[in-house]
């Protein structure tokens, strides 16, 4: 939800749309932060958006905006617009927005766009999209500040301050003659040493650096863990190549969260992103159907136990909690397990340490709410026939469902993790129908250990 600011600037700017007051819109703009706009976008239909965007006062302001825009809000935003203008505003952007935006546009468009910029431009341009978009080579900016290990502190201060282009010049990273990254300066430490001093004496050449192919999340990973605002980036023969600064982490961060988020609920971005109802529809159906198949070979299951249901009817009354509660418990252990190793607090080393943590918690749920349904099953069939055997039946099915689904819910990322597949996609569908399967098997055959040959 939009808090009250963001809430009235949505209002206000829609009302001034509506009415054709663009002029007052206009003045709306310049008065807003463009991070607020590009949040407020979200929530325009397509005919406002493109209003918004002619309305903002200058290319650079346009430019911004499109860096602070939602991926999936650029395509249809700039669809249509004279490939012309649109470089005009591309060139305002930094080498990597820019590859961020090209990455996002359709196809035919990017070509476009690639085609209309100068040669130089593009060469640049190309060195990130060679990369994978979510690389540390495809989301790094490559205007970074290195200076050779001889230059002195009073020299490297001399060349920040004459510098313009640098981007968030957190720190001088030191190279060799070969361009390769030999360590690092604070700027703290930069300006508390004499200036007579050479960098080599005062750099750290513990660097913890990426790869151009590590994988973005693990670039961010770094970042948190050990509280930097910029991670190098070198190629293989560790010549720097470009960093990642924290405004890109944070944005990885949020990335990789949301695609979790979707992945346990079986879906992806698209699910938002795609007006398209085909499309939508060919991403969720594979898991949708694997539920379906889930539940029908739950139904049958239940059949085949049709005898024992008819001699004690209660039994029926009991399966929606023993599979709700496994379900449950299933759900909450496997996204306990697939963040943790999303985030780094459980690795694959350490991961079957939580995994006994985690049975643990799944019997000892288990024990208090077996207890408690065995008391209320004691309680409430105490006048039908063997009320002890059925709330022996359903208490230690509770038991049984929630430590097995605590062990499927643990178990299942670490086995996708170990296979190198996102453990995201363990969670949702695959965990509760396998949870709910064995569940059931569980159930009756409890009730078949307590209650057969009882009879009616």
């Amino acid at each position: 939800m939009l808090g009250p600011r963001l809430q009235l600037l949505l209002e206000t700017l829609r009302k001034l749309l509506r009415r054709g007051s663009e002029s007052h819109a206009e003045r709306l703009l310049k008065k807003t932060r463009l991070e607020d706009v590009a949040v407020v976008m979200r929530f325009l239909d397509l005919r406002f958006q493109r209003q918004v965007f002619d309305l903002l006062p200058d290319n650079t302001q346009r430019a911004e905006l499109l860096t602070e825009l939602d991926a999936h809000l650029l395509s249809d935003l700039l669809e249509g617009r004279e490939v012309k203008s649109l470089v005009r505003v591309l060139e305002l952007m930094s080498v990597d927005a820019q590859a961020d935006l090209i990455n996002e546009l359709p196809q035919t468009l990017a070509q476009e766009l690639l085609n209309a910029l100068k040669p130089a431009e593009v060469e640049e341009l190309e060195d990130i999209l060679q990369h994978d978009p979510e690389t540390a080579g495809g989301i790094m900016c490559t205007d970074y500040f290195a200076l050779p290990e001889d230059t002195t502190a009073g020299e490297a201060i001399q060349a920040l301050q004459g510098s313009d282009d640098v981007e968030m010049a957190f720190y001088v990273y030191v190279i060799n003659e070969h361009g390769h990254l030999v360590g690092v300066v604070s700027l703290r430490a930069l300006v508390i040493t004499p200036p007579s001093t050479p960098l080599r004496d005062i750099m750290a050449s513990d660097i913890l650096s990426a790869k151009v192919e590590t994988d973005q999340e693990q670039v961010a990973q770094m970042a948190a863990r050990y509280n930097l605002l910029a991670i190098p980036v070198v190629d293989q023969s560790n010549r720097l190549v470009g960093i990642v600064t924290i405004d890109d982490v944070i944005d990885v961060l949020r990335e990789e969260a949301t695609e979790d988020i979707l992945r346990m609920a079986g879906v992806d971005e698209s699910a938002y992103e795609s007006k398209s109802l085909r499309k939508n529809l060919r991403k969720r159906a594979p898991w949708l159907f694997a539920t379906w198949l889930g539940g029908l070979a739950g139904s049958l299951l239940i059949g085949s136990f049709e005898g024992q249901l008819e001699k004690q009817v209660a039994l029926a009354a009991f399966i929606p909690i023993v599979l709700g509660m496994g379900g449950n418990v299933g759900t909450q252990t496997a996204t306990i397990m697939v963040r943790g190793l999303a985030t780094g607090h459980i690795s694959a080393d350490v991961g079957w340490r939580y995994l006994g943590r985690e049975f643990l918690i799944g019997v000892s749920l288990g024990v208090l709410y077996g207890t408690l349904l065995g008391v209320y099953a004691f309680t409430r069939y105490s006048g039908e026939a063997h009320p002890l055997q059925l709330a022996f039946t359903v208490g230690l099915s509770i038991l049984s469902s929630m430590s097995v689904a605590a062990l499927v819910g643990a178990l299942t990322p670490l086995i996708f993790d170990r296979l190198h597949i996102d453990p995201a996609v363990a969670t949702g569908p695959l965990v509760t129908t396998t949870v709910d399967i064995l569940g059931i098997l569980t159930y009756f055959l409890m009730a078949g250990l307590f209650l057969s040959g009882l009879g009616g």
